[in-house]
């Protein structure tokens, strides 16, 4: 007997991280914050990190998504990725908008969350295979590990998603 299944939605809230398979789906609502997302192909799991802000103060030895400096190093471990398996992960950027429409750079928090993912996962030799960074508005990112694909779906209309194997 067939039996339709329905994926099990897992909220990521700010500033954590969380590591999924199976029928799984990982979810976060981003503004100023970045998401990053990893689909391990092969290895059948997925990880996505909700970050707040880009540099962490102090070089921190704790796992975590606070910071995006220490979430790109926690989403790897959590995930049991070595870097042999770096080809096989599909890396996704979302978030990063300018919620404040003020010049003051401490304000533009959401630009240097963005600038901070690209620089760290570039650190780590990780191609990413879609930003969706900036804008004036927030989106909304899922990482669904059973088809091992995703969706970005912006709150002013815009929507991005890919399935693996599907192109």
């Amino acid at each position: 007997m067939n039996r339709l299944v329905t994926p099990q939605l897992c909220e990521v809230p700010m500033g954590q991280l969380k590591v999924a398979g199976g029928d799984e789906q990982l979810h976060a609502i981003l503004g100023s914050c970045v998401g990053i997302g990893v689909i391990w192909k092969r290895g059948g799991r997925c990880g996505l990190a909700h970050c707040l802000l880009p540099e962490a103060p102090a070089t921190l030895t704790t796992v975590g998504a606070r910071y995006v400096s220490q979430a790109v190093p926690s989403l790897l471990l959590l995930m049991g990725v070595k870097e042999a398996d770096y080809n096989d992960l599909e890396v996704v950027v979302a978030g990063g908008a300018s919620m404040f429409q003020a010049e003051s750079q401490f304000f533009q928090v959401g630009r240097r969350n963005g600038e901070a993912a690209q620089k760290y996962l570039a650190q780590r030799g990780l191609k990413v295979t879609c930003y969706d960074l900036g804008g004036t508005s927030g989106r909304q990112i899922f990482i669904d590990c059973g088809p091992r694909g995703f969706v970005i779906t912006g709150f002013a209309g815009q929507h991005k998603e890919d399935i693996y194997g599907g192109h």
